[in-house]
């Protein structure tokens, strides 16, 4: 079970070629810091920080149930995320929430990934990659390597 929790949380393709991971690095890194940075401007504004009224009619009008509470999940997950992201600590679950985030932008408050939705659209795909590829070794997440939880002990059969 620790070994699982692991490979989700710290775990990733191992054993790539260095540009494979140098891609990876690139593109976790882009993708955190455009997800940061863009979530920045509408988290902390000259009037005061937290979800701007219209993010929470737009969150209302999506038919979330709590929509102060969905939009400062989202926000944060963007900007928390996005640096987790350049870190690439934590990668798998950040980049997951993340996609998961934008996602929802893209196909439901946008009705169609093109237009206004396709940079949600663009965010959604790249957090999936790197999601599914996993930081790179390039990451705070690949020193958590050394730490790994040792396999099972094998009982010798007889």
């Amino acid at each position: 079970m620790k070994r699982l929790l692991y490979q989700v949380l710290f775990g990733g393709i191992a054993g790539n070629a260095l540009p494979v991971d140098l891609a990876l690095a690139g593109l976790r890194v882009t993708t955190g810091l455009l997800l940061c940075l863009l979530s920045r401007n509408v988290l902390f504004r000259p009037e005061g920080w937290g979800p701007p009224r219209w993010f929470v009619e737009n969150v209302a009008a999506l038919g979330f149930p709590a929509p102060l509470g969905f939009a400062w999940a989202a926000l944060l997950s963007e900007f928390l995320g996005g640096l987790l992201l350049v870190a690439g600590l934590l990668t798998r679950p950040a980049a997951l929430l993340n996609a998961v985030t934008t996602g929802v932008a893209a196909f439901t408050l946008f009705h169609h990934p093109t237009g206004d939705g396709l940079s949600a659209l663009a965010f959604c795909i790249m957090s999936t990659v790197v999601a599914v590829a996993g930081p790179g070794r390039f990451s705070l997440d690949a020193l958590a390597r050394w730490f790994r939880p040792p396999h099972p002990a094998r009982v010798p059969t007889g």
